[in-house]
């Protein structure tokens, strides 16, 4: 029963924040750019706190993990371009190739399963979903 309620008041402060934005941009626009610059710092001083004083304390073993890993990466990568060097896999694999035999089993045909109907039900009823 809370949603009828819910969406109204909803647009209704959303409507006095317009009103309230257009009645400042008219009357005094110099205190709009400051409110501006005030949510911009703030947004920055959230993200600099999360980024330097949240975040290392809960990803330090991860962050150690993943620089072993690029390590490994690369040391790989070396050693296929060392190994590349001696043989070209690929015209080794292209030369060993098996002959096509010409005499190839024919492709199954699906069966029709004459045993199953189609039950037809309530297709124009629909579940009442109640989305706000």
């Amino acid at each position: 029963m809370r949603r009828p309620f819910v969406k109204p008041l909803v647009y209704g402060l959303i409507g006095l924040g317009v009103i309230g934005f257009a009645f400042t941009l008219i009357t005094d626009p110099a205190v709009l750019l400051r409110q501006a610059g005030y949510i911009f710092l703030f947004i920055i001083l959230f993200y600099l706190v999360y980024r330097f004083i949240l975040r290392p304390s809960q990803t330090k073993g991860q962050d150690r993990g993943y620089v072993r890993a690029v390590k490994q990466s690369k040391l790989r990568q070396k050693e296929k371009e060392r190994g590349s060097n001696k043989v070209d896999m690929h015209t080794y694999r292209s030369s060993n190739k098996r002959p096509v035999s010409k005499s190839t089993k024919p492709l199954k045909k699906k069966k029709n399963n004459s045993h199953l109907t189609v039950i037809e039900g309530k297709k124009g009823k629909k579940k009442n979903r109640a989305f706000f």
